[in-house]
C-alpha cells in the first residue's frame, strides 16, 4: 500500500521531533510532516466537530487547493499536551517527503499565463475564503504553495479581521519586480486599483485577470485529441451508459464545439437508465451546436451559465418522458452527467451526479468533481469528516441526478480551468472511479499520453479493461481528452502580450461594481501611463455658481417637502405633529379625520444579502398568501432537492450563514416571526432527516433511484402542499430565487425580530 502523507496541526505537534512515532501509529519525517504506518486502519474521528475544523470541511468543493481533514490524533491517545489534527491532500512531495515550493519562490522566471494563472486562482478562493473566515490564508506567503499551475494551501489561516482586497494587492506588489515583462504593467496597474480599494470583491478580480488570461492564451499553439469508449462489464446484462462522441471514436482538432466529451451513467434499469442516457447525450450536442464558441465571443460567465442551461434541458426532457409515461418513485429513469468542453485556452466541466472528472498533469492526478451524494453532502455543511461520512449506509446515495424532478431543484456544477501546459482531463462513470481505480494506474497508463509513448485510444482501452478485471460490478464508460498547449517561438516577445492599465475610471467603479472594462495592446513599455483614458475635466468656477446652486437647493427641498406631505402620509403626520408643538394646536392643512398607522421599519429592495442582515418576504400584488411569489421554499441543506418548508409574505428572516458553492451563493435564513395569519394555520414540519431522495445502490444489478412515494394520482412533478416552517427554524435558499421575493428591513422593531433578537439563545447550525 503506498505511504499516506499527512501534515500536522494543532498543540500537540509542537513538541514531536523527526523520528517519533505518535500515537503508535504517524511517524514523524520532518517537522510537521508525518507518515501513517496503517493506511489501511480508519484514523481516530471526533465525537464533535470543532469550529476551527469546520471550515476545512465547508471548503470541501475547492479539494484541488485546500487540505483534508484526515482524522484526528487526542491528547488522550498520544499523551501530548493537546490534540493534533491531520491534514490529506497537502502540498507534499512524496518522492522527497518535503513541501511543495512557496509561490513566491516559484514566481520568478515563470511563464506570463502561468503567473496570471496563480493570481487567478487566488482571486477565485478570495470569496469562499471571506465567507468561511480564512481569507488570511491567501496574505501568508508560506502556506501558500504550487505543484505546477496548481496553487495549493498548506493549511487556513483564521481570520482575527477580515482582510481587504487591499491588503491581498500589497502582497501582490511585492511580486512586481519579478513579474513577467508581458503582464508586469497590467499587474502594476491592477495591484495599485486594488490598494485604494477600487477593486472591491473577488469577481471584479478575476474577470481582469481573466482578460490577460486571455490575452497571454493567444500566443498558444493548441490541439484537442479525445477518444470515448463504453463496456457492459463483467456482471450486467446490458449497458446502461452513454458517451460523447460515439464508443470507439477517436476526435483530433482545434478548441470549439467538437471538442467535446460527455460521460453518462444512467438510472432506472433495462429501458430506463439507457434511454436516459442517451437522451441526455442528444439535448446536450443539441444545446452545443447553438453556442457560438469562437473567440470574438469568448464570455466565460455567459459559456458557464449556458452550459448550467443545457444541462437543465437535458434534465427536463427526461423528467418529461418520465411524466409521459406515467413513472413514479423508482420507475423514474435518470442519468449522471460529466462532460468537458476545450474552449480558446480554458477546460470546462459540468457536472451532475457521481461520474467523475480527473485532471492529469506531469505533476499529479486530481479529482476536480465532487460527487453528488450524501457523504460529500455531510462534509460540505460541516457535519462529518469525509471518512466518518463513508461509513454512513446511505453514503452514496445520489442527491441529486437528471431527470428525476424539474431542473428548479437542479444545481449543475459548471468549474473552468484555464490550460498554460499540456494535460489529460479523464471522465469516467463509477465502474472506473470506484475503489481507487483511478487513483491507483493513472500513473502507469495515462500519465504516458503527455511524453507520447502512448495514445489515447490505447490508454482509453487499457482503463475499461482494468475496470472490468479489478472492479467489474458494472458498466464501464471512458472519455480522454488530450489538451496540448504550446507557446510559440514570437508569444514570448514584449510587445504582444504587453496589456494596458484597468481602463475603468475611479468614479464609475463607485458607483457600479460590475462595469465591463477593457485591456488593450500596448504599444510601448515605456509609455505605460500614456495608454490611461483619464480625462482631466476642469472644475466650474465657485464663486460665480454657488449662489445659483443654493437658489436650486432651496427650490428642490420646498418642492420636495410639498410632494412629502400630500403624497406620502407618514411625512405629513410628522409635519403636523411638529406644527403641534411648536404652535400649540394642529393647523387647517391637517384637517382630515384618517386614523393614525404605526409605520414601521421600512424595507429596501435589495441585490444582493449579507450574513447578519434582516429582510422581509414582499407580497404580491394578487396579495394572495398562497401564491408562489409570496413565499420563500427553504432546504434543510445546500443543494438538497427536497423543500423543508416554506415562508410566506411579511415574514421576517435573518441571514445567518452565507456559503458560495460552485452553483453559486447559498443563504441560510432563520424565520425571525411569521403574520398571525400565517402562523395559525401553520402546522409543526416534521423533522426531515431522510437524505437519500435520489440514491444508487453500489450492488445492485438494476439500479434505481428512490424518490419520496406518490399517489397513484400525482404527477411526480405537480407541487404538492408543503409545510410552514416556524419561528427559529432555519433553512437553506440560493441567492438568486430569494432576492427578488424579498426586501431588507435594516431595524425590524423587537416584535419582527422575534427569535432573531439579540439575547436569544440560538445556534445558527442547529437544526
Amino acid at each position: 500500500m503506498p505511504k499516506h502523507y499527512l501534515w500536522a496541526v494543532g498543540e500537540g505537534i509542537k513538541a514531536c521531533r523527526p523520528g517519533d512515532l505518535i500515537a503508535g501509529r504517524y511517524l514523524v519525517k520532518r517537522d510537521r510532516l508525518l507518515v501513517d504506518t496503517q493506511p489501511e486502519q480508519l484514523p481516530e474521528l471526533p465525537e464533535e466537530i470543532p469550529s476551527a475544523v469546520i471550515p476545512y470541511l465547508r471548503l470541501f468543493a475547492y479539494q484541488l487547493h485546500v487540505p483534508q481533514v484526515y482524522g484526528l490524533v487526542s491528547s488522550q491517545t498520544s499523551k501530548l499536551s493537546g490534540d493534533i489534527w491531520l491534514l490529506e491532500n497537502g502540498p507534499i512531495l512524496k518522492v522527497t517527503e518535503s513541501l511543495m515550493p512557496e509561490l513566491a519562490d516559484s514566481w520568478k522566471g515563470a511563464a506570463a499565463m502561468r503567473q496570471l494563472n496563480w493570481l487567478w486562482q487566488m482571486a477565485q478562493l478570495w470569496q469562499p475564503c471571506i465567507a468561511q473566515g480564512v481569507a488570511s490564508t491567501l496574505l501568508t506567503p508560506e502556506l501558500l504553495r504550487v505543484e505546477g499551475q496548481l496553487v495549493r494551501f498548506l493549511e487556513l489561516q483564521p481570520d482575527r479581521k477580515p482582510p481587504s482586497l487591499s491588503q491581498l494587492g500589497k502582497l501582490w506588489q511585492q511580486w512586481l519586480e519579478d513579474a513577467h515583462p508581458a503582464i508586469a504593467n497590467f499587474l502594476r496597474q491592477l495591484c495599485q486599483q486594488m490598494v485604494a480599494g477600487q477593486v472591491r470583491h473577488g469577481e471584479q478580480l478575476m474577470g481582469q485577470l481573466d482578460k490577460a488570461l486571455a490575452k497571454c492564451g493567444r500566443s498558444y499553439d493548441r490541439h484537442v485529441e479525445i477518444a470515448t469508449g463504453t463496456d457492459v462489464g463483467r456482471s450486467r446484462a446490458h449497458n446502461e451508459d452513454a458517451c460523447y462522441p460515439p464508443s470507439g471514436t477517436v476526435f483530433a482538432g482545434l478548441p470549439g464545439s467538437e471538442a467535446c466529451a460527455i460521460v453518462c451513467d444512467g438510472i432506472g434499469g433495462q429501458d430506463g437508465g439507457e434511454v436516459a442516457s442517451e437522451l441526455a447525450i442528444d439535448v446536450l450536442r443539441e444545446k452545443l451546436q447553438l453556442i457560438p464558441l469562437h473567440q470574438a465571443n469568448w464570455d466565460p460567465l455567459s459559456l458557464t451559465s449556458k452550459l448550467e442551461r443545457a444541462a437543465c434541458a437535458a434534465n427536463d426532457k427526461i423528467a418529461g418522458r418520465n411524466d409521459t409515461e406515467h413513472r413514479q418513485g423508482r420507475q423514474r429513469m435518470g442519468t449522471t452527467l460529466v462532460m468537458a468542453l476545450a474552449h480558446i485556452h480554458e477546460l470546462y466541466v459540468a457536472h451532475v451526479g457521481d461520474s467523475r472528472a480527473y485532471w492529469i498533469t506531469r505533476t499529479g492526478c486530481y479529482q476536480v468533481t465532487l460527487d453528488d451524494d450524501v457523504a460529500c453532502r455531510e462534509v460540505r455543511l460541516g457535519y462529518s469528516l469525509y471518512r466518518d461520512a463513508l461509513e454512513q449506509v446511505a453514503a452514496g446515495a445520489l442527491i441529486q441526478a437528471l431527470g428525476i424532478t424539474s431542473s428548479n431543484t437542479l444545481h449543475p456544477t459548471v468549474q473552468r480551468f484555464p490550460v498554460d501546459e499540456d494535460c489529460v482531463l479523464l471522465l469516467c462513470s463509477d465502474g472506473l472511479s470506484d475503489k481507487d481505480r483511478v487513483e491507483e494506474c493513472w500513473e502507469a497508463e495515462i500519465l504516458p499520453i503527455l511524453d507520447g509513448s502512448i495514445n489515447v485510444a490505447k490508454a482509453r482501452d487499457r482503463l475499461i479493461e482494468i475496470a472490468n478485471t479489478r472492479n467489474g460490478h458494472d458498466n464501464v464508460t471512458v472519455a480522454l481528452i488530450h489538451c496540448q498547449a504550446h507557446l510559440r517561438e514570437e508569444g514570448n516577445t514584449f510587445t504582444e502580450l504587453s496589456v494596458a492599465p484597468l481602463d475603468v475610471p475611479i468614479e464609475q467603479i463607485a458607483d457600479s461594481e460590475d462595469m465591463p472594462t477593457d485591456l488593450t495592446d500596448s504599444t510601448s513599455l515605456g509609455d505605460a501611463n500614456s495608454q490611461l483614458k483619464t480625462q482631466l475635466v476642469r472644475p466650474p468656477d465657485k464663486s460665480k455658481s454657488l449662489f445659483s446652486l443654493l437658489v436650486k437647493i432651496v427650490f428642490l427641498l420646498g418642492l420636495g417637502g410639498v410632494f412629502a406631505y400630500f403624497f406620502i402620509p407618514p411625512v405629513g403626520r410628522a409635519i403636523d405633529t411638529a406644527g403641534e408643538s411648536i404652535f400649540g394646536k394642529r393647523g387647517l392643512i391637517n384637517a382630515r379625520s384618517t386614523p393614525e398607522k404605526t409605520v414601521e421599519s421600512a424595507a429596501s429592495p435589495v441585490n444582493s444579502l449579507e450574513k447578519g442582515s434582516f429582510i422581509e418576504i414582499k407580497s404580491s400584488a394578487a396579495g394572495e398568501l398562497g401564491n408562489e411569489s409570496d413565499r420563500l421554499d427553504l432546504r434543510g441543506t445546500i443543494g438538497e432537492l427536497t423543500v423543508r418548508g416554506t415562508v410566506h409574505a411579511g415574514s421576517i428572516l435573518q441571514v445567518t450563514n452565507k456559503q458560495l458553492t460552485p452553483q453559486g451563493n447559498w443563504l441560510e435564513l432563520k424565520v425571525c416571526s411569521i403574520p398571525e395569519i400565517v402562523r395559525s394555520s401553520s402546522p409543526k414540519p416534521k423533522s426531515n432527516k431522510d437524505f437519500s431522495t435520489v440514491s444508487k445502490p453500489a450492488v445492485s444489478p438494476s439500479p434505481a433511484v428512490a424518490s419520496p412515494s406518490l399517489s397513484p394520482a400525482a404527477r411526480p412533478t405537480v407541487a404538492v402542499e408543503r409545510a410552514k416552517l416556524q419561528a427559529g427554524e432555519i433553512g437553506w435558499i440560493q441567492e438568486q430565487d430569494a432576492v427578488s421575493k424579498v426586501a431588507t428591513n435594516p431595524t425590524p422593531n423587537p416584535t419582527q425580530q422575534g427569535k432573531c433578537a439579540v439575547g436569544y439563545n440560538s445556534n445558527p447550525n442547529a437544526n
